[in-house]
């Protein structure tokens, strides 16, 4: 693993192994519905979607990677910034 310095470079660098993406929307007490995509556009398109139909949902993009580092898959929010 690179020498990183803060949670923004690691996230920069789970980023750069990203596989693919899951939408979540909160749905209720602990549940969300998810929906997954090979894209990022795609994600974010669907994304758009959803705050145009409802413009208060609580709506979350993650990247979902497999960085070399580790065994497990890791999950890593994508802002509007990523």
């Amino acid at each position: 693993m690179l020498n990183i310095k803060n949670s923004e470079e690691y996230d920069n660098y789970l980023i750069s192994y990203v596989q693919s993406y899951t939408v979540t929307k909160f749905v209720g007490r602990g549940k969300y519905e998810k929906t997954h995509f090979l894209s990022i556009e795609e994600a974010k398109r669907y994304e758009r979607i959803l705050k145009e139909i409802e413009p208060d949902a609580r709506i979350m993009l993650y990247g979902i990677c497999k960085p070399p580092h580790t065994n497990l898959i890791v999950s890593v929010a994508i802002g509007k910034n990523n």
